[in-house]
């Protein structure tokens, strides 16, 4: 059976800390990645995706869960996450799909 990483309550998160976390390229790329797919995700799979040593990712991971933007959960060895969608959008609504929708090309000025 699964079980959850510690994480921050609804009520707790903090939209500075939350920008904070959002403000680091590799998080930013991270979230992005999770934000396009549906469910949990296998954290060594997004991992692959980002050129940063395992230390730096599991680093990046806990700045995430911290700021209450992600849950991680275990099952044996495995970790995965997810983006906690419903507690952000019922403290900020609208700013996930702000921050980590993918963006048109601006078209060129004239």
């Amino acid at each position: 059976m699964p079980r959850q990483l510690p994480q921050p309550s609804r009520d707790s998160t903090d939209l500075v800390t939350i920008l904070a976390a959002l403000a680091d390229p590799v998080r930013l790329t991270l979230m992005r990645q999770m934000y396009l797919r549906t469910g949990a995700t296998d954290c060594a799979a997004l991992a692959s995706e980002v050129d940063v040593t395992p230390p730096t990712i599991s680093h990046h991971y806990r700045v995430l869960r911290e700021a209450g933007l992600t849950l991680t959960m275990l099952e044996g060895r495995r970790r995965s996450v997810a983006i906690r969608h419903d507690d952000i959008e019922a403290c900020f609504p609208g700013l996930l799909a702000a921050v980590l929708s993918p963006r048109s090309p601006s078209p060129e000025p004239p």
